[in-house]
């Protein structure tokens, strides 16, 4: 049994309507037949609302503030997370019927798993995305996934998850063992040009190889949507194994299925991807270009002056396989 955003916070809101007791709270039973207890309190006078998880499992204590208001509090077995009556009570159910909805995954560890569904909800939060995705944002989302989906897991299987790293902070997008992989998804208006978001993304020290990924996608009524390849890979057989972790990048990136209707309109299609080395040579800022106190620097590439840096993809696949050397092509 799954709830909805809608019908926990009504349930939330016809318990407190109804009242309670002077210091106590009221308790309802979530997720019956589970071999978890988990429950929903509203507890008075100070009507917090509150998601109550125990279980066998210890997990190390420790306090997280999600957001204003919005707290996790884990001791134990237990795990609670409380909104205080001035926090955004549908932000609040919306991450309580995700929570429930990852409970429902397969795992040994359930207490673990929703400790670090929080790190990833407070991560999303901190990046001001709980509201959707902008335009620019989901085809950002798409173009990482189609790597994902046609670049890494045929190199790397199950193991091709955990390198996508991108909605965590990772300096590129993906990164397996010495090989990165920053992507860059693009409309057709401006085929040729990069933007490149900081001195960091195309920085290759320490590693063996780092390639540009570029794509240029159009929209199309017959093309794919960004729910359509997430519920594609969700079910995908390589992807299983990692599915939290899958789920967990997804929501770091911005993606809630509450939202999922702000998208159902953009369709992509894939026109052209091209794969660069990234090396000294390549047009590019790095931290060691910049003088002292000067970070953040967002810059273009003009990726019609780069033919030289590129390289097949199936060179980029088994480089990130295997770690092989790549040629560059003429």
């Amino acid at each position: 049994m799954t709830s909805s955003p809608e019908q926990l916070e009504e349930s939330f809101r016809t318990t407190e309507a109804a009242g309670g007791p002077a210091h106590g709270a009221v308790r309802r039973r979530l997720l019956p037949g589970s071999n978890l207890d988990v429950f929903t309190e509203v507890r008075f006078p100070g009507r917090d609302w509150v998601l109550l998880v125990q279980s066998e499992e210890t997990v190390e204590d420790r306090d997280l503030l999600l957001a204003t208001g919005l707290t996790c509090r884990a001791r134990g077995g237990t795990v609670e997370i409380v909104a205080s009556p001035e926090t955004d009570r549908r932000l609040f159910c919306t991450l309580l019927a995700d929570l429930l909805n990852q409970l429902n995954l397969p795992t040994n560890t359930p207490a673990t798993a929703l400790i670090r569904r929080l790190h990833a909800w407070r991560r999303m939060l901190g990046r001001g995305l709980p509201t959707g995705l902008s335009p620019e944002a989901r085809m950002g989302l798409y173009g990482e996934l189609l790597v994902l989906r046609e670049v890494l897991l045929p190199s790397l299987g199950s193991a091709a998850v955990p390198t996508w790293l991108g909605p965590s902070g990772g300096a590129q997008d993906f990164l397996h063992g010495n090989t990165a992989l920053e992507v860059k998804t693009v409309s057709r208006r401006d085929p040729q040009r990069c933007r490149i978001s900081n001195e960091h993304q195309l920085d290759s020290t320490d590693l063996e190889h780092l390639f540009l990924v570029h794509q240029v996608v159009g929209t199309s009524q017959d093309g794919t949507s960004l729910e359509g390849i997430i519920d594609d890979l969700r079910v995908d057989p390589q992807i299983k194994p990692e599915l939290s972790c899958f789920e967990n990048c997804l929501l770091e990136a911005g993606w809630l299925d509450a939202h999922r209707d702000q998208y159902v309109n953009d369709r992509y299609v894939l026109i052209r991807r091209q794969s660069f080395v990234v090396d000294a040579a390549f047009p590019r800022m790095i931290s060691a270009d910049l003088p002292t106190g000067v970070s953040g620097v967002s810059y273009l590439v003009d990726l019609s002056t780069c033919g030289s840096h590129a390289v097949d993809e199936g060179a980029v696949r088994e480089s990130v396989k295997s770690g092989g050397t790549t040629e560059e092509q003429p």
